[in-house]
């Protein structure tokens, strides 16, 4: 009977050790910048969530800029479960740069993460290395 509790322990210690996922990591997750559309303009580029290319990412990754929610969810969708498993990691500016239709995106986007199970972390640029706020899934 010993030997029966000591084993169902044993299975019990192992298969809680597969469930303990290692935490996101910023260099191996889809990295952005929340481009405001007044800096973007002075430089005729496009506004809202730039992507920073990286090996990992699909190959469009270093020329999109996604605009709403579902352009942002499209795009989260084609990556590596790898990569997924990272998290996004999304880095904005002073509040003040951005309009009210561009500060809804973000709380848009950040609800649609939550609604799909995807991990996001946001901070400003100011507050870098360490600010990063996280928003985890609700399931």
């Amino acid at each position: 009977m010993t030997k029966r509790i000591a084993a169902a322990f044993a299975s019990i210690l192992a298969l809680g050790s597969f469930a303990i996922a290692a935490p996101p990591e910023r260099a191996k997750g889809i990295s952005m910048h929340q481009l405001p559309k007044g800096v973007a303009d002075l430089g005729g580029r496009q506004w809202g969530f730039t992507v920073t290319p990286s090996s990992w990412l699909t190959p469009d990754a270093g020329s999109v800029t996604l605009q709403t929610p579902d352009e942002f969810l499209a795009f989260v969708r084609k990556q590596s479960a790898s990569v997924k498993e990272n998290g996004i990691w999304i880095v904005t500016t002073h509040p003040d740069a951005y309009s009210d239709r561009e500060k809804d995106l973000l709380h848009e986007v950040i609800a649609a993460c939550r609604k799909n199970g995807i991990t996001l972390f946001v901070t400003r640029a100011a507050e870098l290395p360490n600010g990063w706020q996280q928003y985890s899934p609700t399931h």
